[in-house]
């Protein structure tokens, strides 16, 4: 598929432009005067965009076609972006009422969450289109790595030109999607007629994709529980300083973010082995690591315990798509992979308020329950794996 590598483009610069408005959310908040819950009340209600919408536009791109779907996402990025670093821009130095502030920060936001909720369902479908059944995964874990590459780009470019002030590096994340929009344009194929199908459409339960949705699920709730407690972690179990601590929770989280790139470009070199295969190692890993993490007792032991869980998520991921993308017709490759993205939005929603509750009860407790489920879903994955073997 020589169409990978501009996918692979258009994802880095779309994740990139996501997670760097992370960097500089707190100080935008501080700056504005508001509280700390309106920065999760804007990152929760993107969720909800992203889990109400990837099903709208993966089945929109099963009848409009991918590129032009993935041109008018970006192009709605690009735009969503740019009010936003226009309002900071003009808050900054001309704070209006916290009210205003508010309702068009979290318009924005969730504007942003609405048009990218629409690359990852779309950019899955165009490989599962052309792309044979027993090379998918590869292609699949290439889109993982080049999104993990945009999740540790993003944030690392937010902070450094932060220091330029607070709306510059809103622009240059606004720029990122417009780029990716030159990228579609010049580099995919153009689309192919796609006639309307009087076929039922893939049901939002459909028995075929229901193992994709829970692993889709339970990865994104444990992605989102790691990046919300592991700071408060750090702070009780090794009782240091607040900026000591955001040192050492930098340091980790970028080592287990080059260990999830390096786990999918992996992946994706090694074809010939099943989705299926690769879903029930990975939930193994994930939940021997996650474990690991309720026992550690140095801040070398806990950096290598979640390297080991996030490897396992680094295998999980491309195998779900994969999984999905065999699963279901042509017609249906939008929509299927816009419902398990959804389930992804919805492991973002609730991850952070179920994880931090579990926190107050016990510190150990978030990581044991990410544990428990992924080992349920190595159980759950070993009788879909023997199943295929059987059947093969």
């Amino acid at each position: 598929m020589k169409e990978i590598k501009p996918l692979m483009i258009i994802t880095i610069l779309c994740a990139s432009s996501m997670m760097a408005f992370l960097a500089v959310v707190g100080p935008i908040i501080r700056q504005l005067n508001l509280q700390e819950w309106h920065a999760g009340l804007m990152v929760a209600l993107a969720g909800v965009a992203w889990v109400m919408l990837s099903r709208f536009w993966g089945k929109k791109s099963d009848f409009y076609g991918r590129k032009n779907i993935l041109v008018f996402a970006s192009i709605g990025f690009f735009f969503s972006y740019l009010l936003l670093a226009f309002f900071v821009n003009y808050a900054v130095i001309t704070p209006p009422s916290i009210i205003i502030c508010l309702g068009v920060l979290i318009f924005t936001r969730v504007m942003i969450g609405v048009f990218y909720s629409a690359i990852p369902p779309v950019s899955n479908a165009l490989i599962a289109d052309k792309v044979e059944i027993q090379k998918r995964t590869s292609y699949m874990a290439s889109i993982g790595a080049a999104n993990g590459i945009g999740m540790v780009l993003g944030p690392i470019i937010g902070g450094a030109l932060a220091i330029y002030g607070l709306a510059v590096p809103l622009y240059i994340a606004a720029i990122l999607p417009l780029v990716a929009v030159f990228v579609v344009i010049i580099f995919l194929e153009p689309n192919k007629k796609i006639e309307k199908t009087q076929d039922t459409v893939l049901k939002l339960f459909d028995k075929r994709i229901r193992l994709p949705m829970l692993a889709s699920f339970f990865t994104m709730f444990c992605i989102v529980t790691s990046q919300v407690c592991l700071g408060f972690y750090i702070l009780d179990k090794f009782n240091i300083q607040a900026i000591q601590a955001a040192k050492v929770t930098g340091y980790i989280l970028s080592i287990i973010g080059v260990v999830f790139i390096i786990t999918q470009i992996i992946v994706s070199k090694l074809k010939n082995i099943s989705p299926y295969s690769w879903l029930f190692l990975g939930s193994l890993l994930t939940a021997l690591g996650y474990f690991l993490v309720s026992l550690i007792s140095t801040k070398i032991e806990l950096a290598i315990a979640f390297s080991i869980a996030v490897a396992g998520l680094g295998m999980i991921m491309p195998a779900f798509m994969a999984i999905t993308a065999n699963n279901v017709e042509a017609h249906e490759q939008g929509v299927a992979a816009g419902t398990v993205s959804a389930s992804q939005g919805l492991g973002i929603i609730i991850g952070p308020l179920f994880s931090t509750i579990l926190y107050e009860i016990n510190p150990t407790y978030p990581f044991i329950f990410c544990s428990i489920i992924f080992l349920v879903l190595t159980f759950v994955s070993f009788s879909y794996r023997k199943k295929e073997v059987l059947v093969c």
